[in-house]
């Protein structure tokens, strides 16, 4: 029965067991922009841009008001039929339809539209450069990932391979051909890479949980990355001034900078068009009712003289009125406040350029920056290839010596642990050289994932 029971327990914890998810970099970086707040908000933000921005053409439209009102009046008023003094109680009701249209305000409404517009692809391209932001982070997060991944087994490597070592040693020992103080360095040696492993996977472990924090992947479930493929284009040579002036054309940053000119000085436009008089059309259809218009139920009676409240189908048509009108306001004095609002958007418009000139020498820099560390990240992958290859050798030899006698433990682990430095520095420098390349492509926009909305 106890057989049964931990055979039913070892299936159901089979069953409930969930594998882990394999992502590749593309993956990651799509689950963290499905995930992410901030980059959703600023999709909300471009959208509300763009109900702003087609509002702003909608104010070329008349603007068309109706309305009515209904009174009970008590004692002496105003007979709003006869527009003389009655001392009466009476009920009235007024219906009216109002239109108007702006014809001139100083190109008011034609600027406003367009600095709308350009505060539209404002949010645009912040919403893409949000989307840049995540994904070079995501990026930089998967590759630790690796990194550390990859630095874990090749600790792991050592650890095995110093096992190995110590079985041969304790067989040497017993035929009496190695010390006992071989086998007490070995174990050390042991101790210390088991060590070294276990902080290797700590790291890789928190650097997991910190890419899982990113993608706001949920932390409790099981996630494992791809190895992606770490070749890099062609080492051809980059020009930092071609790079510099393709990336002009698509950087969500310089894009930004240039909106935000093109938009202050619409401000500005609009700023001085509030000094120019304005100019519109206005046309209306009004009538009304009240008991109080009486009529004689026999006006061919004269002895009659009975009366009755005039109907309102009667009234309605009787007191219909229209009227049209030309508005014309003149902006004589109002305080200073007109010129003070061009002066502020004046100076406005001159931070704007600054700025937009302050994007693009921050890029010009970064660009050249990142022109020269890809140069110098792939000088130091040649010579960590090198480096390798010859410890690998030197490794090679120094086994063989050690089988036969020829040197100390001491000088074969020195040569171990030099191969395993060499990989785990040229393992980290494919990645520093990876992301370096990745960025230079994206200048010159051939990053699909990171340029394509």
């Amino acid at each position: 029965m106890r057989q049964l029971f931990s055979v039913l327990a070892f299936a159901l914890s089979v069953v409930v067991q969930t594998p882990a998810q394999v992502m590749s970099l593309n993956q990651c970086i799509t689950y963290a922009l499905e995930n992410n707040l901030t980059y959703a908000n600023t999709h909300i933000e471009a959208t509300i841009a763009r109900e702003q921005y087609l509002q702003s053409n909608r104010v070329f439209l008349p603007a068309v008001v109706g309305g009515s009102s209904a009174n009970k009046m008590f004692g002496r008023s105003i007979d709003p039929t006869t527009n003389t003094f009655i001392n009466q109680d009476f009920f009235s009701m007024n219906f009216y339809v109002d239109s108007q249209l702006d014809l001139f305000r100083g190109f008011a409404r034609l600027n406003s539209a367009k600095f709308q517009r350009m505060q539209m692809l404002i949010k645009k391209e912040n919403a893409k450069q949000q989307k840049i932001a995540i994904a070079f982070e995501v990026m930089n997060r998967y590759y630790d990932v690796l990194y550390f991944n990859r630095l874990q087994e090749i600790v792991q490597n050592q650890v095995e391979l110093t096992a190995i070592n110590l079985q041969k040693t304790e067989g040497l020992i017993e035929l009496g051909l190695k010390a006992e103080s071989d086998l007490l360095e070995m174990k050390a040696q042991q101790a210390g890479e088991q060590h070294n492993l276990l902080v290797a996977r700590n790291q890789y472990d928190q650097a997991l949980l910190a890419l899982k924090n990113l993608m706001n992947f949920p932390p409790d479930e099981e996630l494992s990355v791809s190895n992606e493929d770490l070749d890099v284009s062609a080492d051809l040579i980059p020009i930092p001034e071609l790079i510099y002036n393709t990336a002009l054309q698509h950087m969500p940053s310089i894009k930004q900078a240039d909106f935000n000119a093109d938009a202050a000085q619409k401000q500005l436009s609009i700023a001085r068009g509030e000094l120019l008089p304005r100019l519109s059309l206005g046309a209306g259809i009004y009538t009304n009712y009240a008991d109080s218009r009486r009529e004689y139920l026999n006006p061919g009676n004269p002895e009659n003289s009975a009366t009755r409240t005039v109907p309102f189908k009667n009234q309605w048509e009787q007191n219909m009125a229209q009227s049209i009108y030309l508005s014309l306001q003149i902006p004589i004095f109002n305080k200073w406040n007109g010129m003070t609002q061009v002066k502020r958007a004046h100076l406005q418009r001159t931070i704007a350029f600054n700025r937009q000139l302050e994007e693009k020498q921050k890029l010009y820099q970064l660009v050249h920056e990142d022109v020269q560390q890809l140069q110098s990240l792939r000088k130091e992958r040649d010579m960590l290839n090198a480096k390798k290859d010859a410890l690998q050798e030197a490794y090679a030899v120094a086994d063989k010596k050690l089988q036969q006698g020829l040197i100390s433990i001491i000088e074969f682990y020195t040569a171990k642990n030099q191969l395993a430095q060499a990989e785990a520095d040229l393992m980290r420098t494919l990645l520093q050289l990876k992301i370096k390349d990745t960025t230079i492509r994206y200048y010159m926009g051939e990053v699909e994932q990171f340029s394509k909305e």
